[in-house]
């Protein structure tokens, strides 16, 4: 399922682990479950952690736990960026930048998208970005999401929901 690509500096890739392209809807499903089940987990130990039944060493076990979840989810949403990626029409670098802002950022309304693509590639305006957005939604390679505000982020999968909340503007 995962290959290194070991060739040399020049190589356009050199150095990363590459998943191959049929096999990232499944390496997703799983991760997903162990998503799931490490929630599952985190509140059981919660419940038990509320009634005092909780010791030393399950509390120990309780922080282990939020901290892989929580590096599972970071991994999941560069795995759908890099899909999202692949699939924008070659040259387009401002939409480029806010894909890879919203995998790095997690959920933003137009004004903190523009801030942040302009820290990356030093300027962009309001309305190339919402320009962009639109498109970008257009395609489903963005999704709107609940939040103070509009908010976008990438989909959990590609036709799917947003990464960033639990709850989801209904569409």
């Amino acid at each position: 399922m995962l290959r290194g690509d070991l060739g040399g500096s020049d190589v356009k890739g050199a150095g990363r682990w590459v998943l191959e392209e049929g096999k990232v809807e499944e390496f997703l499903r799983k991760l997903d479950e162990v998503i799931r089940r490490l929630d599952e987990i985190e509140k059981a130990l919660s419940v038990l952690s509320e009634l005092g039944l909780l010791p030393e060493l399950l509390s120990i076990l309780a922080g282990g736990s939020q901290i892989y979840s929580s590096q599972l989810r970071l991994i999941r949403r560069a795995l759908v960026a890099e899909q999202v990626l692949r699939r924008l029409p070659r040259g387009d670098e401002i939409s480029r930048h806010i894909i890879e802002t919203l995998a790095e950022g997690g959920p933003m309304n137009i004004s903190e998208l523009t801030r942040a693509v302009r820290a990356r590639r030093g300027r962009a305006s309001r309305r190339i970005i919402r320009e962009r957005l639109q498109r970008l939604l257009g395609m489903g390679l963005v999704v709107e999401v609940e939040g103070h505000g509009r908010k976008f982020d990438l989909p959990t999968s590609l036709g799917g929901q947003g990464l960033g909340t639990k709850a989801q503007k209904a569409e």
